[in-house]
């Protein structure tokens, strides 16, 4: 003769299912037997557009000075830059006209 909230009820049903569950899936899940397809060679497409121009090649630049308070890390020279220099150009996104399109900058 006493009352049961069913909502409660099946509320604590929920969480008892979901505690039943394994907590990580087999590992059949994670893992595609792809080898018979990594063996075939994949052809290129026909109408696949050819490359332009000329072919681009790395130049190397005149060696960097050494400085002794320079920072330690890529990111930390970003970070000092940015605290001094607010508002200044970090990076620019050129278009394939050599036109700047976007241009982000340091903040604070």
């Amino acid at each position: 003769g006493v009352p049961v909230n069913s909502r409660v009820s099946s509320k604590i049903q929920q969480l008892l299912n979901t505690l039943k569950r394994p907590k990580r899936p087999p590992l059949k899940e994670f893992f595609v037997d792809d080898f018979e397809e990594l063996l075939e060679v994949q052809q290129p497409d026909p109408n696949q557009p050819k490359p332009e121009g000329n072919q681009m090649s790395v130049l190397k630049g005149e060696p960097l000075g050494v400085v002794t308070n320079w920072p330690p890390s890529l990111l930390a020279a970003l970070q000092r830059w940015g605290t001094t220099q607010p508002k200044a150009p970090c990076l620019t996104a050129l278009d394939t006209t050599g036109k700047a399109i976007y241009t982000l900058t340091y903040g604070r």
